[in-house]
Parts: C-alpha cells; structure tokens; sequence
C-alpha cells in the first residue's frame, strides 16, 4: 500500500448560545488537503476514533501571530526552473502562488550566496568596503530575482518576503 501524503485542518468553533460560559457548545469541522486533488475539502462523513483525544483550548491564552505560510526562493531552485519549458514553470509557481494553488503568503530569500548557491559569492565582494561602493546584486539577475518577480505575477494577493544573510562578507568576519 502507497502511503498518501495530506494535511488535515481542523477548525474549531465555539457556538455561543447564552452568555454563561457552561452554555458553549463545541462545534468541529475537519478539512483536508491531499495529493489526490482536495484542496481544503471540507469532510462530511468521517468516523471517530474509538479512543477519544483531549484537546484542551485555552482562547484566552495567545502565544503569537502567524505572519504567513510559504517556502523559500533559493538560487538552486530557480536554476532548475530556468531549465524548464515556460509552461512547467509557470505550472509550479501557479501551484505555489496561483489562486488556484497553495497561494503563498510568506517567503524566504537569501542575501548573498548559501547552502542553496551554485557557487559562493557576496554583494560586498571588496575587502574593507565599508562604504558598499562595490555592492552588487548582479549574481542573482538570471535566475533568482526572475524567478521571484515571475511568482509576484501569478500572486494574486501578494506576498512577504523575508531576506536574511546566510553569513556575512570574509572580510567582515574573523573566524
């Protein structure tokens, strides 16, 4: 037997049928998403576990705000893309970032090269450029920049990004 990939949500809801907090009655309803095609499919028809789970909610105690979901731009990626015919990429960044995908809201670039670089390289390549006189984006024109404004045109509603260094220029370090 294949195993199948999917995601199960579960959304909780409190019906509020007085204002006396004993009166709440605790509504489930389970959606999934999975390899076959569902895409955030609400289930009708399911059974319960003959061992019930505790699910403990605490609304009144908040931890943080969820920002987004997505993945990350890595030059890797867009090299393998740039590889493909026009009409795959567009296919995969459509199942990505396309309203009829997992529409992204949240993604990750790389500043400089990284584990996810073809080769090593920095936007302040001169030593002891302090003044970023020598700053430069050019390594990622062909392939991630591109591969980054193609996604923002399949994105209907926009999205995030995030860019962190994976390290710092050598000549700013001293390890």
């Amino acid at each position: 037997m294949k195993p199948t990939k999917y995601c199960l949500f579960i959304s909780v809801f409190f019906l509020m049928l007085s204002c006396e907090e004993q009166t709440k009655q605790l509504v489930v309803e389970v959606y999934e998403t999975s390899a076959s095609g569902n895409k955030l499919q609400k289930l009708n028809n399911f059974e319960a576990a003959e061992i019930a789970a505790s699910i403990n909610l605490l609304p009144e105690k908040e931890f943080q705000t969820i920002t987004g979901f997505g993945g990350s731009f890595t030059e890797a990626s867009a090299s393998l893309l740039n590889r493909l015919s026009k009409e795959n990429r567009n296919k995969i960044l459509e199942a990505y970032f396309g309203e009829a995908g997992a529409n992204y809201s949240l993604t990750r670039t790389h500043i400089n090269s990284c584990d996810f670089s073809l080769s090593n390289y920095s936007y302040a390549p001169v030593d002891g450029d302090r003044e970023l006189e020598h700053f430069s984006i050019d390594e990622d024109r062909d392939d991630l920049i591109p591969m980054i404004k193609e996604a923002m045109v399949m994105s209907k509603d926009g999205f995030k990004i995030l860019s962190s260094p994976w390290t710092a220029p050598p000549w700013m370090k001293d390890n």
